[in-house]
């Protein structure tokens, strides 16, 4: 943590920097900034040296922002507020990982660290990865605020039950640990005639063609193709879920992720069936411990309505009292101001 030079008359509270459709800035400092009442806050994705001459107290940013806005902060005294959400390690799998090493990404998330005055963070596991170069670190798990037109609760019947994913472009590998279990359900005549494959967020990529063709089988299963959404948007496609699938491949970055997706279902009150690894560990979910799990689990949600009622009500229940928005809004308030 660097040692602050200068002490400015303070006008504005925060300002948020948001890089225009981030998924993570939009739930690890949009969001919360927008729902934080009694501050002067302003979010912006352009900061220059006459937005910082405005008299803030902090500037706040998920992972990385250019260096010329980070040497202005430190140059006129800010208090700089960097989040990180993600481990800076990619695995060689990722559909970054040449990206990443070619621009030397984990020198840059390294220096911003520790930059920082403050780094929040959103477990514990991902908080020691970050001790090294910064101690002032403040644990601020993701969470689902209520009572805002961007998380509506709007299931929406269908004819078949839906199995349901949203995600990115970097998920191919985690969605080939679906793959017996889509095939078993193609060769299941009952299941197949009773099951919608709904997948969210496709863009045109040919990465993102095998996931499609994955989830579907080869679109030999009856399913549902969703565009991306904007962050602001993507909550909605919720309305066409029934049983959530949160597919991970363990590895350690992938171990460093948050629990959001099934924060999101939570918030839903679906249920969800994931792989048992971190970050989904000590959840009231179904475990797909091995490649058959997954089918196991599909077929008794698919039989059993109040199961499914029952499991996703009691997640729901669990997040709302371990993952309540405000009182964690309120910690990352305290470490912001």
């Amino acid at each position: 943590m660097r040692k602050r030079i200068k002490v400015i008359k303070h006008n504005m509270d925060i300002l948020g920097l948001v890089g225009k459709d981030s998924g993570p800035g939009f739930h690890r400092v949009l969001m919360p900034l927008l729902m934080m009442p009694g501050l002067n806050t302003r979010i912006t994705n352009f900061a220059d040296e006459a937005e910082l001459a405005k008299g803030y107290h902090t500037v706040y940013y998920n992972r990385h922002v250019d260096d010329s806005v980070v040497n202005l902060c430190i140059k006129k005294g800010l208090k700089i507020a960097v989040d990180v959400d993600d481990h800076w390690h990619l695995p060689p799998s990722h559909i970054a990982y040449h990206d990443y090493r070619r621009n030397s990404f984990a020198a840059i998330q390294k220096r911003h660290i520790q930059q920082a005055d403050v780094v929040t963070t959103t477990h514990e596991r991902l908080a020691e990865q970050i001790y090294p170069f910064n101690k002032n670190v403040v644990v601020l798990p993701n969470a689902i605020p209520h009572h805002t037109e961007y998380f509506p609760v709007c299931h929406t019947p269908g004819e078949r039950i839906r199995l349901f994913w949203q995600g990115s472009i970097t998920h191919q590998a985690d969605m080939r640990l679906l793959a017996p279990a889509i095939k078993g359900i193609q060769h299941h005549a009952e299941l197949n005639r009773q099951l919608m494959m709904v997948l969210c967020g496709y863009t045109k990529h040919p990465a993102w063609d095998a996931m499609v063709s994955t989830y579907t089988n080869g679109l030999k299963l009856k399913g549902a193709i969703m565009p991306a959404a904007s962050p602001f948007e993507y909550y909605r496609n919720y309305g066409l879920a029934d049983i959530c699938l949160a597919p991970l491949a363990k590895n350690a970055f992938n171990s460093f992720k948050s629990n959001l997706k099934v924060l999101e279902a939570a918030h839903s009150a679906l249920p969800v069936i994931t792989s048992k690894v971190h970050p989904y560990l000590g959840l009231p979910v179904l475990y797909a411990n091995k490649p058959t799990d997954w089918l196991t689990h599909i077929r008794a949600l698919v039989n059993d309505e109040a199961m499914r009622k029952e499991l996703g009500q009691h997640l729901q229940a669990h997040c709302a009292q371990h993952y309540d928005f405000d009182t964690i809004n309120q910690q990352r308030r305290e470490a912001l101001v």
